[in-house]
């Protein structure tokens, strides 16, 4: 039975009859889920990370070896990414479920998990877009200033130009396409769960009074 599965009984149950689902049963399905999205964004940092580092690097090169200074602000827009995404995750670390946390902490920090990476997607334009978006277009403009060829140059120019905001524009749709097919569901499952787990404690409060 999957995570899904378990949540729908869990929500079916009705209050005046017996649990039928154990709460251990899905404290661990909820604990799996969370090591595999986890995983999940572990493994993506990663490649954003090697990317951020391989192009601050190159940039840097190319700027030094060719005395080309808007380079050193592409590569400095790749640093600073590069170093919100480690200062992110060292910052979430601090929210990570402890081993002893019961099922409802388990969903609570879950539910924080996914709301901030709905967050960081939903504002991937300004931390990771603009910055790029900006030393890309400055380098772009630089290396067509001083073309011979004004006519071609302005060409090259408005092409590059166009083909760097059709870049970062699906870049963009990419992003929010997998806020709204994978994070908006999983945030939706865990508020319903959280919120019938809430509901079950408050019924068996109101019986015991």
């Amino acid at each position: 039975m999957s995570f899904e599965d378990l949540q729908r009984a869990w929500q079916a149950q009705d209050t005046e009859h017996p649990i039928s689902i154990r709460p251990d049963l899905l404290l661990k399905e909820v604990r799996r889920n969370q090591r595999y999205f986890w995983i999940t964004i572990f493994w993506r940092d990663v490649r954003e990370l090697g990317v951020a580092i391989l192009l601050t690097a190159y940039f840097a090169w190319d700027a030094r070896a060719h005395h080309n200074w808007a380079h050193y602000l592409s590569a400095l827009a790749c640093a600073g990414v590069g170093a919100f995404m480690v200062v992110d995750r060292l910052l979430q670390r601090s929210v990570r479920p402890a081993p002893t946390d019961s099922l409802k902490q388990c969903i609570e920090a879950s539910l924080a998990q996914v709301k901030h990476q709905i967050w960081l997607l939903r504002n991937v334009f300004w931390w990771y877009l603009l910055p790029l978006l900006v030393a890309s277009v400055i380098s772009i403009v630089h290396s067509h200033a001083h073309a011979r060829n004004t006519d071609g140059a302005v060409i090259g120019l408005a092409l590059a130009l166009l083909l760097t905001g059709w870049i970062t524009r699906w870049v963009y749709r990419l992003n929010q396409a997998a806020v709204q097919k994978r994070l908006e569901p999983r945030r939706e499952e865990l508020e319903a769960l959280l919120a019938a787990l809430e509901q079950r404690g408050a019924d068996g409060e109101t019986k015991k009074a």
